[in-house]
């Protein structure tokens, strides 16, 4: 009697309640992609990116996997899942910090150790003595960029004599888009002008890229691997991502690549499936600083293993306490927000216009990229996003992913989701 009593309990009472947290779960689900589809459409009609991939990872599964629009605004080639994005800067996290993140792990190297230690072509400069500490927080007072394109350039707007040329041969074997081809001894020019830069005020952040055209030696020098190969080694193959790669056409269709923008300045043809970063070109396409093709299903797994402590599927490819120590503030102290490589959110939680987001909490880490793509992993809130353009095409002068808060809103939505279904939604681990 008593467990037909117990029995009916269970029925009548704890289903019911069951049932209903199940379905406001999937009304809160449903909510949360027709908010992300009208504002990605939204962005579309006003002409902030022809396209767009969307993926969105919370408490225990991919709620959000789309795509939108087309690959240009000719809405002849509408965008798929397969297709892949120049990821810009994003690049600096999901192939350089990933790759350093490593390196520390296998070689043990001290993140206060001077730069030039590792990289001895910087030791009697004024950069010797700066600490990867420093540099990957941005605050060795390195310059942001060197407009590389510009030099090549002369005063009629004609490449200059040893420079570039349309026709590949002995002097000019290095690929930079179709049919240009960059001088063998130009990379070497690259180098000698970063080292020769001045500096601005040490301690303060300022963001710079150009401490990651070294990442490939850095990688080469520890390793004895080329910068492909080590990601491919301990990330890319090992967690068999298929889409993830530098240098797209090599292994892909065009019509699988997403066009970047009509350069109409230094390249002045359609850059398509070469990366849209122009010192990044001139290095042959493989640079720390951007190169990096992808798409949203295969950055997903490493944003998944980075928010689970470094497990996917069962397998350990991080430590904790790296991912830990990488994503944290470096200088909790100070004014400076960023982590070591990972962007970090801004520090004054009553900015209305607080970067990223209004919503995000203080453990989320990630970055964005010039092209329009970002990618955002919040622990305390147990998500990730992945948001996807090209917002350059045609033209990089496009403002409308900007101006319409396309990215801040994403992730606002994101997390007022996350916070809603906190309580009644069970937390299943994907691993």
């Amino acid at each position: 009697m008593r467990v037909a009593i117990f029995t009916f309990f269970i029925l009548f009472i704890i289903l019911p309640n069951n049932l209903k947290a199940q379905r406001l779960s999937d009304t809160l689900k449903l909510d949360l992609t027709s908010k992300v589809d009208s504002l990605i459409n939204f962005g579309i009609q006003r002409k902030a990116f022809p396209g767009a991939q969307v993926l969105i990872f919370k408490k225990d599964s991919i709620r959000v996997n789309k795509t939108y629009g087309y690959h240009t605004y000719d809405s002849l080639i509408p965008v798929s899942k397969n297709d892949l994005y120049d990821l810009a800067s994003v690049t600096k996290v999901l192939a350089s910090t990933l790759a350093i993140m490593k390196l520390y792990e296998l070689y043990g190297f001290n993140i206060k150790d001077p730069v030039s230690k590792w990289i001895p072509s910087l030791k009697k400069s004024n950069k010797q003595n700066h600490s990867f500490e420093q540099i990957l927080s941005h605050s060795a007072g390195w310059l942001p960029y060197i407009a590389h394109q510009n030099l090549v350039l002369n005063k009629r707007g004609n490449f200059k004599r040893n420079t570039l040329s349309n026709i590949k041969d002995s002097r000019f074997p290095g690929y930079v888009s179709d049919s240009l081809y960059v001088h063998k001894r130009y990379q070497k020019k690259i180098f000698r002008r970063i080292k020769k830069t001045k500096l601005t005020t040490m301690g303060e952040m300022v963001y710079s890229g150009m401490f990651y055209f070294y990442l490939p030696q850095l990688v080469k020098r520890m390793s004895g691997l080329s910068f492909s190969e080590f990601l491919d080694t301990h990330f890319y193959d090992s967690m068999k991502l298929e889409r993830i790669t530098f240098l797209p056409t090599s292994k892909f269709s065009k019509t699988e690549i997403v066009p970047t923008e009509r350069d109409s300045v230094f390249r002045k043809q359609l850059v398509h499936g070469w990366v849209h970063d122009e010192a990044a070109s001139l290095m042959g396409g493989i640079s720390g600083n951007a190169g990096l093709f992808a798409n949203a299903n295969s950055i997903a797994p490493l944003l998944q293993m980075l928010l689970q402590k470094g497990i996917y599927k069962g397998r350990q490819f991080l430590n904790p306490k790296t991912i830990t120590l990488f994503s944290q503030r470096t200088y909790p102290e100070g004014s400076n927000p960023r982590g070591l490589g990972f962007d970090k959110p801004s520090l004054d939680l009553k900015d209305t216009n607080r970067y990223p987001s209004t919503l995000v909490s203080h453990k989320t880490f990630g970055h964005t990229g010039y092209t329009g793509t970002m990618v955002w992993i919040d622990p305390e809130y147990d998500c990730f996003v992945i948001l996807l353009t090209n917002r350059v095409y045609p033209f990089r002068q496009q403002r409308g992913l900007y101006e319409l808060n396309i990215r801040p809103r994403l992730l606002n939505y994101t997390i007022k989701d996350v916070s809603y279904t906190h309580l009644t939604q069970p937390t299943k681990r994907i691993v």
